[in-house]
């Protein structure tokens, strides 16, 4: 079969880093290649891939941009891809890529015996490299023709839920689990697969502040936009969209205003703006709720400023290693938030509100094969497309 393969290389990793955008996408660490079809350990299930998504944390990998401290975490040569839409049996599945101590032929650590399997302490042990699906050398993602993954990290999909909506899912979810872990009142239930009633989290189980800033429109801004009112998110919800496309699209999928910079959206709402020595800027008034997607160390620090006083910062965005003023923390007593992954509650809940997440899939731009590959990279890193996507 076929697949793209990431093999490490100091000198392209300094190189890309250096040249970001400009370097030469077919001299990337990332190679189409014939590969020995997947072993299929026990427990696990081999699947035929349908879609896989491009994600940003796969472009901060190749154009290094990820922070050298994770690079334990993770291991390689590996097949990419964590955005995952396949079939099984002629079914349509969606893969949460998690590898916790299951499928590590381990018992469970701390963190997965209380259901947070994505914080996982044996993420690097076990019977398997470190890493999730598409960051792992012992398992291969989905940037290729097939694939294995556990049982319990398969989930089918709904008949009427269209491929494009479903290979979402994967982000979709981290969205889910980064809203709950900021602003929900307490932790979910353990098990959501007997629970059809309702949906989770339900409005009254969230601590809703007066009005939110979502900076960044690409996918992950996109999907929080529509993951806040599909979970009931009713106040005035704001937008910063660099591009006339996403700003169509987070419009269409449920922000109020739009916005082409964050500092236009903190002066509509009234914040105020004051000028410091060498020309520093800082504000008072804001937002009670921003989410950072922009996954840049300027939207970050840009969120530090955008919220109000007392609020609540959620970073959904990954800007890795940056030089952060971190006086907005501690002067303004305002809130910083990682969110990383999700739970396997968080992933099942995302998969059953997949059929409220309408019009999500207009995000998938762009469609390509595995053989043209330096294009989607291509058109993935230059934000040519929202959501690029392989199709194997």
């Amino acid at each position: 079969m076929r697949g793209l393969l990431f093999t490490p290389s100091i000198p392209r990793y300094v190189a890309a880093k250096l040249l970001g955008k400009r370097y030469p996408t077919r001299a990337l660490s990332l190679q189409l290649t014939t590969l020995p079809e997947p072993e299929r350990p026990p427990g696990f299930e081999r699947l035929k891939v349908r879609l896989a998504g491009i994600c940003g944390s796969d472009l901060a990998l190749l154009y290094g941009k990820q922070a050298p401290t994770l690079s334990g975490m993770f291991s390689f040569p590996a097949v990419l891809g964590h955005e995952i839409l396949a079939e099984l049996g002629g079914v349509r599945v969606v893969v949460n890529p998690v590898l916790a101590c299951l499928e590590r032929g381990l018992p469970d650590c701390p963190a997965c015996a209380r259901g947070d399997d994505h914080l996982c302490f044996n993420v690097a042990e076990g019977n398997l490299g470190p890493g999730m699906i598409g960051f792992c050398n012992s398992l291969g993602g989905g940037w290729a023709q097939r694939m294995v993954a556990h049982r319990e990290r398969i989930f089918p999909i709904n008949e009427q839920v269209p491929d494009e909506r479903a290979v979402l899912t994967e982000p979709a979810a981290v969205v889910l689990h980064g809203l709950r872990q900021a602003w929900g009142k307490g932790r979910p239930p353990t098990d959501l697969r007997p629970s059809p009633e309702g949906s989770y989290p339900s409005a009254d189980s969230m601590n809703w502040p007066e009005q939110m800033l979502v900076i960044g429109a690409g996918t992950i801004g996109l999907l929080t936009v529509k993951m806040l009112r599909v979970l009931g998110f009713e106040g005035p919800l704001y937008a910063v969209a660099r591009h006339p496309r996403q700003a169509e699209l987070a419009q269409l999928l449920g922000a109020n205003q739009i916005f082409p910079s964050t500092q236009a959206a903190q002066q509509a709402v009234g914040a105020r703006r004051y000028r410091g020595i060498l020309g520093a800027i800082s504000w008072r008034g804001g937002f009670e709720g921003v989410v950072e997607a922009s996954g840049s160390p300027g939207g970050l620090q840009q969120a530090s400023w955008a919220v109000r006083e007392g609020g609540r910062v959620l970073l959904l965005g990954a800007p890795a290693t940056a030089l952060h003023d971190f006086s907005p923390y501690w002067f303004r007593e305002i809130g910083l938030l990682g969110s990383y992954a999700y739970s396997w509650d968080d992933f099942a809940q995302t998969v059953k509100l997949l059929p409220e997440l309408n019009g999500i899939e207009a995000m998938v731009t762009h469609r390509f094969g595995l053989e043209a590959w330096p294009e989607a990279i291509k058109a993935a890193a230059t934000r040519r497309g929202i959501k690029v996507v392989f199709k194997p």
